[in-house]
């Protein structure tokens, strides 16, 4: 089967294919109807050179029993199914209710402190799989759904046991660690500790087709393998400075120099105090919300003869806070600088 083709409409053993629902990098994912049960259910069908033996794998680390946690998307069953003649490797998952965070990223906006939420929220899903002795392997925005609100983690297709040799068959290579691309690397928690943080890079970054920013990086794949990509990465400067210790300390080189757990990033994230979520809605014009405090609203106003930055409380405007400037680099360093100040304490 070509993953990449549309098989809508068909039969897959049991399930019947509604609608194909994307393509990620090893496999395609259907909302399907699974025709025994008279339920809709998501199907990751997985491209594996040997489904047989990803069946085993897959199998052998119990991952439809081990990953059941309120932020992880149910997982049902791996089976092997035949289609045309070709034996495929399916996981059968259930349908979440929302998008992923890799579409949220391509239509719309997320701040910082929404973020730093769902990273967070994701972490116990990762705690959680890792005490079952699973390493996720494949942490990326296409894998955190929104589902009724609850971020959770999806597609352990390429999952494997703590302290197991890596079969390295194909993985996420952008959000590998710089350690598997070694033979016989060996999965550990520092793995996924590394792409959480890449993850966390590309949302607090707003980066919206990844593989396209990623070409404007020099010498881009030397600098993954070597885990030296994480510094070259460019930061949006109003992205706090206590966020970029957490993003590079989870993508440190050295697996011993990250984080030791997923508990220990999330507590990271937790001593963070939130205070408003700034919202982009073009570049000269930001609103940030706040629990129990004003809402706030920036406008950088030019005119001919300077650049006004304009800054309301609750539709009133704060004297205090609001500049004039001869440059527009100027005005917007400022308004860059009031947004860091002003999303943690």
């Amino acid at each position: 089967m070509n993953i990449k083709n549309d098989y809508s409409g068909n039969n897959l053993g049991k399930y019947y294919l509604i609608q194909k629902l994307g393509n990620g990098g090893f496999g395609s994912v259907y909302k399907v109807f699974d025709k025994i049960l008279g339920v809709e259910k998501a199907l990751k069908i997985m491209e594996v050179s040997n489904p047989k033996e990803a069946y085993k794998l897959f199998s052998e680390a119990a991952i439809p029993y081990k990953c059941k946690h309120n932020n992880v998307i149910k997982i049902n069953s791996g089976e092997i199914v035949e289609f045309n003649g070709e034996l495929l490797f399916v996981i059968d998952m259930d349908l979440a209710n929302g998008k992923s965070i890799d579409s949220i990223l391509k239509s719309s906006y997320l701040s910082v402190n929404q973020s730093l939420e769902i990273v967070r929220n994701i972490l116990f899903a990762v705690e959680y799989s890792h005490l079952q002795g699973i390493i996720h392997r494949d942490i990326k925005p296409a894998n955190i759904l929104i589902d009724n609100e609850i971020p959770k983690l999806a597609d352990f297709g390429l999952s494997t046991a703590l302290g197991k040799t890596i079969i390295p068959w194909r993985w996420y290579v952008t959000h590998a660690a710089p350690e598997t691309f070694f033979d016989n690397s060996i999965a550990t928690v520092q793995t996924d500790i590394y792409a959480l943080g890449m993850t966390l890079y590309r949302m607090v970054n707003g980066i919206s087709d990844w593989e396209l920013f990623l070409q404007s990086i020099p010498d881009v794949k030397k600098s993954i393998e070597s885990g030296k990509l994480i510094n070259k990465l460019p930061m949006l400067p109003f992205i706090p400075e206590k966020v970029i210790r957490i993003i590079k300390k989870a993508c440190n080189i050295d697996p011993q120099k990250r984080y030791s757990s997923a508990s220990e990033m999330r507590n990271a994230i937790e001593k963070l105090q939130p205070l408003y979520s700034w919202i982009k809605v073009s570049e000269f014009n930001w609103i940030g919300s706040s629990v129990g405090n004003p809402q706030k609203e920036i406008y950088i106003e030019p005119n001919n003869k300077f650049i006004k930055v304009s800054i309301y409380n609750n539709n009133r405007k704060s004297s205090s806070d609001s500049k004039k400037f001869t440059e527009m680099m100027q005005a917007k360093d400022y308004v860059y600088n009031y947004i860091k100040q002003t999303t943690i304490k």
